[in-house]
C-alpha cells in the first residue's frame, strides 16, 4: 500500500475490500482465509493474516454474525407513556426499572449475548411499527419488552406469525406470547389485609395513572380486600397519582382535611408513600401512631425514611431473569407454547404501620 493509502487507513477501519485490493485477491477469498476455512490454501491464509494485523483489520461484529444468521443481540425495549413526554429516568421509575435491566443484562450476558435497550413511546410504537420493523429487519435474535401501560396489544401480532422469540414483561399480552410479571393484585390485597389486620377500618388509597397497568392491577387489589372485609369504600379516601414524590405530598394534604381522617393509608408505590409521610409528620400527625402508611415496590428508599416504610416487595430481578431465561429458551429452539408467569409479591412488614386506636384529641388537630 502507498503511504498516502496507510494516512487514509488510520482516519477509518480497515475492511475485508481493503485487504482484498491490496492483496490482489477477491473478498470472498479474504473472509475465507480469516475463518480458516479448508478451501483457501496456507500460504494465502498467512498472507492475509499477515495484512490484516499489519494495518490493524477489525472483523465487524454485526456482520460476521449475521452472515450466519445469528446476531447474538437481543433487544429490550421499554414502551409507555407519550412521545413528548418520557418518565422512565425519574427516580420513582428508575428505581423500578433498574433491577430488571440488570437482571436481564447478567442473564443475557452469562450466555454470550449481547443488550440492545430502547426507550419507546407507545403510540410511536403503534403508529411507526417499531417492533415489526425491527424483527423485519433482523438485526436481532430475540426480543424482551418492558410494557407500562393498558392497551390493545394488536402490534404485536407480528411476533405470533413470525413464531419470533419474544417475551412481555410486567404484564400480559395475549395467550400466545410468553410472559412474566409480577401479580400486583395479591400484592395490593396482602398491604390492605395487613391493615385490617391492625384494626384499621378507614383507610386510603394513593393509586397511580390511570393508565398505567400495574396502577390497575394495584387498584383492583385495594378494592377487593376492601369488599371483602366488608368495609365502606369512601371516594373521598381515594386519590390518584403520577408515583412521584410530590404527588403523595398533595394527596396526603387532602386526607388530613377530611372531616374524618383516614387511620392508614395505602400508596401505590414507595415514592408517593414517603410523600405522604412528610406531609403527615410536618402536619403533626405520628406515623404510625396516628396515621398509618404502607408503600409498594421495596425500594432503598424504604429503608432510609424515618419510620422505615412498610410496604410490598415485588421481585423485579427475578422477573427479569426469568424473562431472559425464557427467550433464551425459544431462540434455542425450544418453543413448544407460550409459557405464563405470575409472581407472587412479598409484604415486609417495618416501622410505619402500627395498630389502629390511637387518635390525636381535638386540640392536637392539625388547623
Amino acid at each position: 500500500m502507498t503511504g498516502q493509502y496507510s494516512r487514509k487507513a488510520r482516519r477509518r477501519q480497515i475492511t475485508i475490500e481493503d485487504l482484498a485490493r491490496h492483496l490482489g485477491i477477491s473478498k470472498a477469498t479474504v473472509s475465507l482465509a480469516l475463518n480458516n476455512s479448508s478451501l483457501v490454501a496456507d500460504a494465502t491464509k498467512l498472507r492475509v493474516i499477515e495484512a490484516a494485523e499489519k494495518f490493524g483489520y477489525q472483523p465487524n461484529f454485526f456482520g460476521a454474525r449475521l452472515s450466519r444468521g445469528k446476531s447474538d443481540v437481543i433487544g429490550l425495549y421499554i414502551v409507555g407513556g407519550k412521545e413528548e413526554q418520557c418518565n422512565w429516568a425519574l427516580p420513582s421509575s428508575w428505581m423500578f426499572y433498574n433491577p430488571i435491566l440488570k437482571a436481564v443484562s447478567t442473564e443475557l450476558s452469562l450466555h454470550g449475548y449481547r443488550l440492545n435497550l430502547e426507550v419507546v413511546s407507545l403510540e410511536r410504537v403503534i403508529q411507526k411499527r417499531v417492533i415489526a420493523s425491527v424483527i423485519q429487519e433482523g438485526s436481532l435474535d430475540g426480543m424482551l419488552i418492558v410494557m407500562q401501560d393498558d392497551t390493545d396489544h394488536g402490534f404485536l401480532n407480528i411476533v405470533v406469525e413470525r413464531k419470533f422469540p419474544f417475551v412481555v414483561l410486567n404484564t400480559m399480552a395475549g395467550a400466545n406470547i410468553s410472559s412474566v410479571k409480577i401479580d400486583n393484585d395479591l400484592g395490593a390485597r396482602k398491604s390492605v389485609n395487613h391493615l385490617i389486620e391492625l384494626g384499621h377500618t378507614r383507610i386510603a388509597y394513593l393509586g397511580g395513572p390511570a393508565r398505567d397497568s400495574n396502577a390497575i392491577e394495584r387498584r383492583r387489589g385495594f378494592i377487593k380486600a376492601i369488599s371483602e372485609a366488608e368495609l365502606n369504600l369512601d371516594p373521598m379516601l381515594v386519590q390518584y397519582g403520577d408515583w412521584q414524590l410530590s404527588c403523595g405530598q398533595a394527596a396526603a394534604k387532602k386526607f388530613i382535611e377530611l372531616d374524618h381522617p383516614p387511620t392508614a393509608i395505602f400508596c401505590a408505590n414507595d415514592h408517593m408513600a414517603i410523600g405522604v409521610m412528610q406531609v403527615l409528620q410536618k402536619a403533626g400527625f405520628r406515623v404510625p401512631h396516628d396515621i398509618s402508611v404502607v408503600g409498594y415496590d421495596d425500594t432503598e428508599m424504604c429503608q432510609v425514611v424515618v419510620p422505615n416504610l412498610t410496604t410490598v416487595r415485588a421481585p423485579l430481578e427475578l422477573m427479569g431473569a426469568l424473562g431472559a431465561r425464557e427467550v433464551l429458551r425459544q431462540i434455542d429452539g425450544e418453543f413448544v407454547g407460550a409459557r405464563h408467569t405470575n409472581l407472587e409479591p412479598e409484604l415486609v412488614t417495618r416501622d410505619s404501620s402500627a395498630a389502629a386506636g390511637y387518635r390525636p384529641k381535638q386540640s392536637d388537630q392539625p388547623c
